[in-house]
C-alpha cells in the first residue's frame, strides 16, 4: 500500500473509534457530526487526500456542470487550499476548540514532541569574542579568484584562461619541460568534474592529476568556551613515508627527483610547494601558480566536515607550532603573491584575512604588516578601517606606521575627509621619518622642514620604513594623495615621539621579511636570525616546535623492513608474488641482483609501459608503494641470505677443526664451541 493509503485507512480507525467513544459517553450529536481533528491533520498528512477527495471529476459531477463555471472558481479553490496548507503548518488556528488543544498538548507531551527552545550559545558568549568573529568572518566566494575574473572581465575571460596550458605549450618551446613533465603523464583523463568547485579554498581543474590527498586530513584538537575550534592537518603513515622520501630529495639537492616524485605523489603539498619555487626560478609562473592552486585543492578537500562553517563565520583556529599547519600558511602565503601578479586585489584581501584568523593573537606571518595595503587595492577601505578601529586589533597593532599611514587614505578614499587628515598628521608627527622616505621615494623635492633630515632611530623602525616604503609607495603616487600629503606634512611640527626606539625584530618580523624574498629587505634583518634559515619549504620554524612525527630521511644504505609476525616463508613468498606482478607488467623486468645498486622505477617515458600500468586498475600510486615493497623485501631477503652464508662459513670452519690432526682436533671442538658461544 502507498503512504498516502495507509495514512487515509488510520485516520477513518481513528475516526470511528472516536465516534464509539462519544456515541457511549451520550454526547451531543454536534460534537458526532463534527469529530475532532486527528493527529495526521495535524501533520498536513491528509491536505492531499482531501484535494483529491474535492476534484469534481473524481466526484463523478457532470462535465456539462464543469464547463458551465467560472474561470475564477478554481483559483479561489486554489487560494483556499493553500490557506488550508498554511493552517495546518502553523499549528493552533482560531477554529480550533480548547478541547482540542489540550488534545494536541497532552499527544505531544506524550510523544516527548516539544517545541525546540532558544538555547543558542551566542548570547551567553562573551561579546568581545562575538564581535572578534564578526570582524574576522570569511566570504568563501571571494577566494576563489575565478569569481573576481568574471567580475572584472566577464566569462571570455575564463574562457581564454582555460585554453591557455595549451597555447603555452605550443609558444614556449623548450621552457615547458617542467609543465609537461608535471602534468603530461596524467593527459589522459583528470579529475572528475564533481566536487571541482565545492572546495573551499580553490576550484579544482579536470586536467589536475586522478589521484587522492595521499593520506592528508583534518582533526578536530580542540573546542574552545569562548567558541572558536582548533583544528589541524594530519599525516597518514603513507603520507609519512612520501614526506621522508620528499627529505632525501630535498638532501640530494636534484631538482628532477623533486619532479619524479611529484609524478607519483601529485598532491603531496611540500612537493608541490618546492616545484611550484622551481618553475618560479624558471620564471614560469603559470605553472608556479598552478602547482599551488593543486596544494590549496589538496587542503581543501582534506578539510574536516565543520570547517567550512566555522571559517566563514571567524572561528576556525590552527596552531602554528604544527609543521602540518605551517605548510598551509606557506601555500596561502605564495598563493597570495602569485594573485598579486594576477591583480586579483580583492582575493588576496580575503585570502589574508583567512591567515589572520586562523591565529589573531600572534599572527606568525605578520599580516597586519601588510593587509593594510591588499584593503586599498582590492577596495575594501570600510572593512579595513573596522578591522584597525576595533577594541581588539587596535591594541595589538598600536604601533605599527603601515596601519595608521594608511588608514588616513582608507578615510579618505572613502569620503571621510577630514577624519583622514587628522589621521594622517597624527600619523606624520608620530613617524616623521616615514614620511620623510616617501617624499624621497616619490621624488618630491619640496620636503617641509618639520620631517625633512629625519632617519629611523632603530633597525626595527628601519624596517618597518622600509617593508611599507617599497610596496606601499605606488599607493601615495597620485596627485590627490601627494597634495594630501604636503598640505599635511608642511603641517607638522614634530617632536621626539614617546614610544621607546629599542624594539627588536622579533622571528615573526624577520619570517615576513624572508618571504618577501626581496634582498635589500632581507638585508635588514639581523644576521643571527637570517643565517637560521635552512629550508624554503619551512622558513624560520618557530622555537617551540611541536613535530607530530619525525621526518628525517635515512641516511645511507637502505634499512630492509623486518615483520618480527611474517617467517621468512612468507617473505619470500610475498616476493615472488611480486616479482610475478612486475614481469606480467613489464616483460623485460628484471630484478636487482644481490648487492646492486639503484631503484625500481618504472619507465614512464615508455608509453607502452604506462599502458600496461593504466590496465591493471591500480593507480600509480599502488604501484609506486609496491615496488617500495618489493625493494624492502629484496633487501630483507639479502640479509637474511648473508647471516645463512656467515652461519654456513662459520660451521664450515667448525668441520675443518674437528679434522685437524691429533692434538688439533680436540682445539678444533673447542674452536667452534668458542664461536657458538660468540655468536
Amino acid at each position: 500500500m502507498s503512504t498516502r493509503a495507509l495514512r487515509k485507512a488510520q485516520r477513518e480507525l481513528e475516526e470511528k473509534k472516536r465516534l464509539e467513544d462519544l456515541a457511549a459517553d451520550d454526547e451531543s450529536e454536534e460534537e458526532v457530526v463534527q469529530p475532532k481533528a486527528s493527529m495526521f491533520a495535524m501533520l498536513g498528512g491528509e491536505d492531499e487526500d482531501e484535494e483529491e477527495e474535492e476534484d469534481p471529476k473524481k466526484e463523478g459531477e457532470d462535465p456539462q456542470k464543469e464547463s458551465e463555471e467560472e474561470t475564477p472558481k478554481p483559483k479561489a479553490s486554489t487560494s483556499k487550499k493553500k490557506k488550508k496548507k498554511k493552517k495546518a503548518k502553523g499549528g493552533k488556528t482560531a477554529d480550533e476548540t480548547p478541547s482540542t488543544m489540550d488534545e494536541i498538548d497532552r499527544a505531544l507531551q506524550s510523544l516527548s514532541v516539544t517545541e525546540p527552545k532558544q538555547t543558542s550559545d551566542e548570547p551567553q558568549q562573551d561579546p568581545a569574542s562575538q564581535e572578534l568573529f564578526r570582524l574576522l568572518s570569511i566570504d568563501s566566494q571571494s577566494l576563489h579568484a575565478q569569481n573576481e575574473m568574471r567580475k572584472l572581465f566577464g566569462r571570455a575571460a575564463l574562457e581564454r584562461d582555460t585554453e591557455e596550458p595549451a597555447g603555452r605549450q605550443r609558444g614556449r618551446g623548450p621552457q615547458m619541460g617542467l609543465a609537461n613533465a608535471v602534468a603530461g603523464r596524467n593527459a589522459r583523463g583528470g579529475l572528475a568534474s564533481l566536487g571541482l568547485r565545492r572546495n573551499i579554498f580553490v576550484q579544482g581543474n579536470e586536467e589536475w592529476p586522478r589521484a587522492t590527498s595521499g593520506g592528508l586530513s583534518m582533526e578536530v584538537v580542540e573546542k574552545r568556551a569562548d567558541g572558536s575550534v582548533e583544528y589541524r592537518y594530519a599525516h597518514s603513515r603513507a603520507y609519512q613515508d612520501v614526506q621522508r622520501q620528499f627529505e632525501t630529495c630535498v638532501a640530494s639537492m636534484d631538482p628532477q627527483r623533486l619532479v619524479q616524485l611529484l609524478q607519483f605523489n601529485p598532491y603531496h603539498i611540500s612537493t608541490l610547494l618546492q616545484v611550484s619555487e622551481i618553475a618560479k626560478q624558471e620564471r614560469d609562473h603559470a605553472t608556479s601558480g598552478e602547482l599551488l592552486e593543486r596544494a590549496l585543492f589538496s587542503f581543501g578537500r582534506s578539510v574536516h566536515s565543520t570547517f567550512a562553517t566555522n571559517i566563514s563565520q571567524g572561528k576556525a583556529r590552527m596552531d602554528f607550532r604544527r609543521p602540518e599547519n605551517r605548510e598551509f600558511w606557506l601555500a596561502a602565503w605564495r598563493y597570495i603573491a602569485n594573485l598579486g601578479m594576477r591583480s586579483t586585489w580583492r582575493t588576496v584581501y580575503e585570502w589574508a584575512k583567512l591567515l589572520l584568523s586562523l591565529d589573531p593573537e600572534n599572527d606568525p606571518y605578520c599580516v597586519r604588516l601588510v593587509i593594510d595595503q591588499f584593503a586599498i587595492r582590492g577596495r575594501q577601505q570600510q572593512d579595513f578601517l573596522t578591522l584597525a578601529q576595533s577594541d581588539f586589533f587596535k591594541t595589538r597593532w598600536n604601533g605599527l606606521p603601515n596601519i595608521d599611514m594608511t588608514s588616513s587614505l582608507a578615510f579618505v578614499q572613502t569620503s571621510q575627509m577630514g577624519q583622514g587628515r587628522q589621521a594622517l598628521f597624527t600619523a606624520v608627527g608620530r613617524y616623521p621619518w616615514l614620511a620623510a622616505r616617501l617624499f624621497q621615494e616619490l621624488e618630491m623635492n619640496d620636503t617641509p622642514p618639520g620631517i625633512w633630515g629625519k632617519q629611523p632611530r632603530s633597525p626595527y623602525e628601519h624596517l618597518l620604513t622600509e617593508l611599507y616604503v617599497i610596496r606601499a609607495k605606488d599607493l601615495w603616487n597620485t596627485a590627490e594623495a601627494k597634495s594630501l600629503l604636503v598640505e599635511v606634512a608642511s603641517a607638522v611640527y614634530t617632536s621626539p615621539p614617546k614610544e621607546s626606539a629599542d624594539l627588536p625584530i622579533t622571528r615573526d618580523v624577520a619570517r615576513h621579511t624572508i618571504l618577501t624574498e626581496n634582498p635589500a629587505l632581507i638585508s635588514a634583518v639581523p644576521r643571527t636570525l637570517s643565517a637560521q634559515v635552512q629550508s624554503t619549504s619551512d622558513p624560520l620554524p618557530p622555537e617551540d616546535n611541536l613535530p607530530s612525527y619525525d621526518a628525517t630521511p635515512t641516511i645511507g644504505r637502505r634499512i630492509p623492513v623486518y615483520e618480527p609476525q611474517q617467517l621468512e616463508a612468507e617473505l619470500r613468498e610475498e616476493h615472488g608474488n611480486l616479482r610475478a606482478f612486475f614481469e606480467s607488467l613489464v616483460p623485460w623486468f628484471r630484478a636487482p641482483e644481490q648487492g646492486e645498486q639503484g631503484r625500481l622505477e618504472p619507465d614512464l617515458q615508455n608509453q607502452e609501459v604506462v599502458d600496461r600500468m593504466r590496465e591493471t586498475g591500480l593507480s600509480f600510486q599502488e604501484i609506486w608503494a609496491r615496488a617500495q615493497r618489493f625493494e624492502n623485501l629484496q633487501g630483507a631477503l639479502e640479509a637474511l641470505g648473508e647471516v645463512e652464508q656467515a652461519e654456513a662459513e662459520l660451521q664450515l670452519e667448525g668441520d675443518e677443526g674437528v679434522r685437524d690432526e691429533g692434538g688439533h682436533e680436540e682445539g678444533g671442538h673447542e674452536g667452534v664451541r668458542d664461536e657458538d658461544a660468540g655468536r
